[in-house]
Order: C-alpha cells, then sequence, then structure tokens
C-alpha cells in the first residue's frame, strides 16, 4: 500500500527506470511500462481507500464496436470507468503530435463516445 501519491510516483519511477536502463536484456519499450504501471494504479486505489482488488486493469480489452483494443480498460467496484492506452518512452502524450495514423486512429475512437449517452474516459500514458 502507498503511504503518499509522491512515493506511489517515486516507485514507479524507480521500476521504470530499472526496466529501461537495462542494457543485458532490452525488450519491447512499451510493454517494460505495463508492470510498473499495474503496481501504480494499485498504490493510487489504495491512495484513494479503495479494497484491495477494487480497481482492477484489465489487459488488452478489445471493443469491438470501435474495432480497437486499448491497453487496458479499468474497473473500480466492477464498473468499467475507463481506458488507459500506454505510449512507448518517447512517443509522448500529446495526441495532436501523433505521427503514427494507428496511434491518430486509436485515440479518436477512444475519446468520442461511439453512442451519446456513455461518457469513454481515457487515460494516456507516456514516459519521456
Amino acid at each position: 500500500m502507498a503511504d503518499s501519491l509522491s512515493a506511489a510516483v517515486s516507485r514507479f519511477g524507480a521500476s521504470l527506470k530499472a526496466k529501461l536502463s537495462g542494457k543485458a536484456a532490452v525488450g519491447a519499450p512499451e510493454d517494460q511500462l505495463r508492470a510498473p504501471l499495474e503496481t501504480l494504479i494499485a498504490d493510487l486505489a489504495a491512495i484513494l481507500l479503495f479494497k484491495a482488488g477494487d480497481v482492477v486493469a484489465i489487459g488488452e480489452t478489445t471493443l469491438s464496436s470501435l474495432k480497437t483494443r486499448p491497453d487496458y480498460a479499468v474497473r473500480a467496484s466492477n464498473a468499467l470507468v475507463g481506458f488507459i492506452e500506454v505510449k512507448a518512452p518517447g512517443k509522448g502524450a500529446d495526441p495532436r503530435r501523433f505521427k503514427d495514423e494507428h496511434d491518430r486512429d486509436q485515440w479518436t475512437k477512444l475519446k468520442i463516445p461511439a453512442e451519446p449517452h456513455l461518457h469513454r474516459r481515457q487515460c494516456l500514458l507516456a514516459v519521456a
């Protein structure tokens, strides 16, 4: 359980540094964010006084109606509360600056509700 927001973010940063600075084995940059992000989500949920397991990030959830698959769907107390799309270090988190057509298309699909009564939320995580 995280004792404070700054402690949770510091642990997140330290975990990312360890994963992204290795020389002996190098993985896909975006994939290196997944485990630290899931830990950060659990820490933030604890800070916000959710019970352990009440906030869950479900990886690679296909949204058939939108023909896209965000990195995570986030559920809090069994209610879908939003999506998280992780971007590799260096890509940035400003969708207006996306150069990759896939990234721009995905952002458009996820930011505009397919149905007026739905309010979709998306968090974009990028590590500089």
